[in-house]
């Protein structure tokens, strides 16, 4: 009976990741897609890459090492294309795409790069990670003013479910939401034409001014948004991350799919702390099945793409924040804790929480890396003063 409902579990949890990953930013990615100046066809191809890249790397790494380890797309790089890539046509993309995955898998070999991000103070890492998380939580309660009764039920749902059923809480809130997107649209699944996408391959051209404006900057934040955070979210559960092969493999699947699409590849932080709590699994150590179900299904997605997006799509955006935020109350509450314990780390980890959460940018850096950088000077600061 136990194995039957872990199973079940692992299931709930990597389901819920996938989906909390897609519709969160599956809207910036098509966006990204759209202004690379990519067609239809090949909008469909950036999903089946991603899908498949996704997919693959998740359930090949969390298989071997035996660990939860789950890879995303980049969407703070999607939010960077937006903006930047109507300036450059689509071959120059794709070749900046893959010079982003060479960087990453240069980062992957060179020891004292992947060793320096292993060095980051967890109490500050986890300050960030907070930063981060809380906005997500937040925007679980702004249902209230606009849909009252549902956000009322899902939260009675919560609360009960953490009480009586804290295994199932997840797959509570997840019928509930499925439920009530079908009591509001029954066209749902009439409306969803299903098909197999196809990929769609396009040569890449280097150019050295779009390395410079998208490769590196797509790369930093691809680092420091994306991969600094999975590997602190990885550390916060406990979970040693083999940081040199995930770079090194991601880097390389990133150049491979970068022709049809695949414009960034990481480890994911948010979505991959659904699948590393102990709603989970009590057993820590078989935790990792449940990316294996999210490899699975984000298998599924890229190669219904086409279907996928609509479907994904008719999720209003109330059920996805509250799915997301309830889904990470456990999460950013640990990351709280772990933040300010250390009595020496706890006003550079305050420094860092506040930065990171104000969304400022300086000289062109994001307030993820300015928060980090802020409480790391301050945290120095203190320990020169506390060995005077």
């Amino acid at each position: 009976m136990y194995q039957k409902s872990s199973t079940l579990n692992h299931i709930v949890a990597g389901f819920t990741a996938v989906l909390i990953g897609y519709t969160s930013s599956i809207v910036i990615i098509l966006q990204a897609a759209s202004a690379s100046g990519a067609s239809p066809s090949q909008i469909e191809s950036w999903l089946l890459a991603l899908g498949i890249a996704m997919g693959a790397t998740s359930i090949g790494y969390s298989w071997y090492y035996k660990t939860p380890i789950l890879t995303a797309w980049s969407t703070p790089g999607a939010a960077i294309l937006v903006s930047s890539a109507p300036n450059y046509e689509l071959p120059n993309l794709i070749g900046a795409f893959m010079f982003t995955g060479l960087c990453i898998f240069l980062t992957g070999l060179i020891s004292p790069l992947s060793k320096a991000l292993q060095r980051i103070p967890a109490p500050l890492a986890t300050a960030m990670l907070g930063a981060i998380l809380l906005p997500f939580c937040v925007r679980a309660f702004a249902p209230i003013t606009t849909t009252p009764v549902l956000f009322l039920l899902m939260l009675s749902a919560y609360i009960a479910s953490q009480r009586l059923l804290p295994k199932y809480t997840m797959l509570i809130l997840l019928v509930i939401g499925i439920v009530s997107v079908f009591h509001s649209d029954n066209n749902v699944l009439s409306t969803t034409t299903f098909s197999f996408a196809h990929p769609s391959w396009v040569t890449p051209n280097i150019d050295l001014s779009i390395i410079l404006n998208i490769s590196i900057p797509l790369y930093l934040v691809t680092m420091l948004s994306q991969n600094l955070p999975g590997i602190a979210m990885m550390k916060t559960y406990g979970y040693q991350s083999p940081v040199k092969p995930i770079l090194f493999g991601t880097g390389a699947v990133n150049m491979l799919f970068a022709p049809i699409g695949g414009f960034s590849l990481n480890l994911a932080a948010i979505s991959a702390a659904i699948c590393m709590n102990e709603e989970v699994d009590k057993d820590k150590n078989v935790r990792y099945k449940a990316v294996l179900w999210a490899g699975f299904f984000y298998l599924c997605a890229g190669v219904l793409a086409t279907s996928v997006v609509s479907i994904f799509l008719s999720f209003p955006t109330e059920i996805t924040h509250m799915l997301a935020g309830f889904a990470l109350l456990g999460t950013l509450l640990m990351c709280l804790q772990t933040a300010f314990q250390s009595k020496l780390y706890r006003e550079p980890a305050l420094l860092t929480f506040l930065v990171t959460l104000s969304g400022v940018s300086f000289l062109s850096l994001n307030s993820t890396l300015l928060g980090l950088f802020v409480g790391w000077v301050y945290s120095l600061t203190l320990k020169t003063n506390s060995s005077e």
